[in-house]
This record gives C-alpha cells, sequence and structure tokens, in this order.
C-alpha cells in the first residue's frame, strides 16, 4: 500500500469544495478561427475525378464531447479490502482530521508545530496502524480531533 502524502490530504478537501462551487452553466463556446479566403475558380473543373465515387456517402463530423464526459478512465475495484485497510466512512474521517490538521499548522508557531509535524511524517502506511498511531497525539486543531474521533468512531 502506497505511503500516504500528508499535503495531498490537505489539497484534497480545498478541490473538492472548489469544484463544488463551481457554475453549471455550459462553458462558453471558444471564439471563431480567423477567416480564411480560398481563391475558387470562375469555371467548373471538366470533369470529376475518377477516384472517387459520386455518390459516396459523406461522413458525421466527430461531436463535441460534453463538459460532463470523463477524461479518466476508472480502474475495476477490487472488492477484497487490504488487510490494514479501514471502512470507507473512517477512511474519509481520518483523511479529513489528517487535512484540518496539516492546515492547522500551517499557521501555528514552529515550536508548536514543529514537533506535532514530524510525529505526521513518520506516520505508518497502514489506515488502521495511523488511526492506533494518532491516538495519543496532541491535536492542535479541535475539528480536527472531532474528525478524528469519528474516525475511530466509524471503524467500531
Amino acid at each position: 500500500m502506497p505511503r500516504i502524502d500528508l499535503r495531498l490530504l490537505v489539497l484534497v478537501p480545498v478541490l473538492m469544495s472548489a469544484a463544488a462551487c463551481g457554475d453549471d452553466a455550459e462553458p462558453a463556446d471558444p471564439p471563431p478561427s480567423p477567416v480564411v479566403s480560398v481563391a475558387v475558380p470562375s469555371e467548373p473543373p471538366s470533369a470529376p475525378p475518377t477516384s472517387e465515387p459520386a455518390n459516396r456517402p459523406t461522413s458525421k463530423p466527430a461531436s463535441k464531447p460534453k463538459p460532463t464526459d470523463s477524461v479518466y478512465v476508472e480502474e475495476d475495484e477490487d472488492p477484497t479490502p487490504e488487510a490494514g485497510d479501514l471502512p470507507d466512512e473512517s477512511q474519509a474521517h481520518l483523511d479529513e482530521a489528517l487535512g484540518i490538521e496539516l492546515g492547522a499548522l500551517e499557521g501555528a508557531p514552529k515550536a508548536t508545530a514543529g514537533p506535532r509535524r514530524a510525529k505526521l511524517d513518520k506516520l505508518p502506511e497502514s489506515p488502521t496502524q495511523v488511526l492506533a498511531a494518532l491516538r495519543d497525539y496532541p491535536w492542535y486543531s479541535p475539528e480536527a480531533r472531532q474528525a478524528y474521533d469519528r474516525a475511530v468512531k466509524a471503524n467500531r
């Protein structure tokens, strides 16, 4: 299981809230391309080209992708949880707690933030071990502590 990058835990809630604040209106079409002039001969050609039949069906132009179309391919999820995984609700609360705490430590005095940040940087890879390792952690943010308590409760 890959190690959780704690900076990512700060960015995910911010990006999710920014996406939720987006406008649902259709995006504006791009500006039209510049006009290109083409010289047209005054007389039609004497005979149609022989390489293509005259009654060839025309292909439709490619449809424009909609803003809701995804460019990401989702991988098949393995329904079997790995050892050390938390239930989804518990993992979400734990991620929220760590994100809030890291954000709060950004504005904290160095003497306060340093030791706490060092402990967060040394968390184990297993989510269940992370939950256990944070049991005695001195939370700087009360909101982060509440989210952690919700993670523990959802894991029971």
